[in-house]
């Protein structure tokens, strides 16, 4: 079967090279950028185009592998493609982005941070999928399957709230990161002194969120969190560490 991927950027990068290794075809590789579309369709032994007009229907899949904002520029554009079966990436965007358009269509979308650089065994990588027909459900299940061992078929609603669910798990907590270690620059100190602790929080996690929970918040230790707030920089900080402080107190206390 033949993929086409509009896209050549981080899920792009990961994921043709993921299918090519899983013997399917890579067959185009459409990006405006064409240092970039070129270097993965040399990579993964495509085709480049650069107009997203031109994308053959080769009754394969097209993989619309963009940034959120840019899904319904490349539906516009796109030809009407009625045998091939077209899919995007979005955790967010509704398959009813591609219905309007394309007879046969659907959703893959990896519950992972993706970036090019990172190495990803897509093996252990939830794959969640949407089709618009039974036919297009079984081309995208075999290709998920093909990729990794743990596939999910949920629609829109489900994969939104998803999508919510993964920015709590995964944005925030990065931010937080971000903010401590800001935090321990001032203060001449590295950073790697929370890697295990880092760990050991999301491996307990796994478990049972509430009953992992710790720290004085939970035990509503009114004089630590007082000496903490004192030791923040500014009052962007305060507000972050009162906010979330509170929300630990009311669940526990």
């Amino acid at each position: 079967m033949k993929i086409t991927f509009i896209g050549a950027g981080n899920v792009a990068q990961q994921l043709a090279p993921a299918l090519k290794r899983c013997e399917y075809s890579i067959h185009e590789i459409c990006n405006r950028n064409s240092s970039k579309g070129k270097k993965l369709a040399k990579q993964v032994s495509a085709s480049y185009v650069n107009d997203v007009s031109k994308v053959e229907d080769t009754g394969g899949i097209v993989i619309i592998a963009v940034k959120d904002d840019a899904i319904a520029e490349v539906i516009k554009k796109l030809p009407a493609l009625k045998n091939s079966l077209v899919i995007h990436t979005s955790g967010a965007t509704d398959i009813s982005a591609l219905k309007k358009k394309f007879r046969n269509c659907g959703v893959i979308w990896q519950v992972q941070t993706i970036k090019a650089r990172t190495k990803i065994d897509f093996k252990k990588v939830p794959l969640v999928i949407e089709a618009n027909n039974s036919s297009s459900k079984q081309k995208l299940k075999k290709l998920s399957y093909a990729l990794s061992n743990k596939v999910y078929s949920l629609n829109s609603g489900q994969r939104r709230v998803l999508h919510l669910g993964a920015v709590f798990v995964n944005n925030f907590p990065n931010h937080l990161y971000y903010l401590s270690q800001e935090l321990l620059k001032k203060h001449k100190m590295p950073f790697e002194l929370f890697g295990p602790l880092i760990l050991s929080t999301a491996e307990n996690g796994m478990e049972d969120p509430k009953t992992a929970q710790t720290g004085p918040a939970k035990r509503n230790d009114k004089k630590t969190m007082k000496a903490h707030l004192e030791l923040l920089p500014d009052k962007n900080y305060r507000a972050l560490y009162k906010f979330l402080s509170k929300s630990i107190v009311n669940l526990y206390n």
